[in-house]
């Protein structure tokens, strides 16, 4: 399959799309948005009007946005790669289960924590430093819920999924959810794919 385009930016939820697409073998381009302002333009709001990435052109016509939803169209269009687990089975349940779950939880207490500005009309530094510590204490409690779920090494026991390779890409942005023995030892084995660890190192993870 080729003729996807991904527009992405370093350090961004991109990283996951493109460990998707590696995972899946499909041939893609990429194109960089190298800061806020390039997601302003006229042309990019055309394809995502809320001015973000990751966004992915498909060679079937649509243009999706949001990583979690990215990943379940990717997943329904080459379903033969498993980036989840079949329709109809209880891992494929688990499976998108927490990917929403870290999509509403965990990716938004990230925003927060790192753009602390956008969540508030008060700005002082007391409000934005306020901001920082509870979205660090919901991200911690969110890891430990995932923690406690993962059967080992991944979160459905043996065969990676692409929502591992989430929590991976979340956990990189949030260095406590590292010091949890299995989300560090979740990580460890989602580094161990080439198309993942090849996607980590083009978008600037792990450093």
């Amino acid at each position: 399959m080729s003729g996807y385009t991904l527009y992405w930016r370093r350090g961004s939820g991109s990283v996951v799309i493109e460990a998707a697409l590696r995972m899946i073998g499909a041939d893609f381009n990429c194109v960089e948005m190298q800061d806020s302002a390039m997601c302003q333009t006229p042309e990019f709001l055309a394809l995502n009007p809320a001015g973000k990435v990751p966004v992915l052109a498909c060679p079937s016509g649509p243009v999706i946005a949001e990583s979690a939803a990215i990943l379940l169209v990717l997943d329904d269009l080459l379903p033969e790669a498993r980036l989840l687990p079949p329709h109809g089975t209880p891992g494929r349940s688990k499976a998108v289960q927490w990917l929403i779950f870290m999509s509403a939880n965990i990716y938004t207490a990230d925003l927060r924590y790192y753009y602390p500005e956008r969540h508030t009309t008060d700005t002082s530094p007391a409000a934005a430093a306020a901001i920082k510590r509870q979205s660090a204490l919901d991200m911690d409690r969110d890891f430990a819920q995932i923690a406690s779920a993962i059967e080992g090494p991944f979160l459905l026991g043996e065969t990676m999924t692409i929502t591992d390779v989430y929590a991976a890409m979340l956990a990189d942005w949030h260095a406590p959810a590292m010091q949890l023995p299995e989300i560090a030892t979740l990580v460890a084995h989602v580094l161990e794919n080439e198309a993942v660890r090849t996607a980590w190192e083009n978008q600037g993870f792990g450093g």
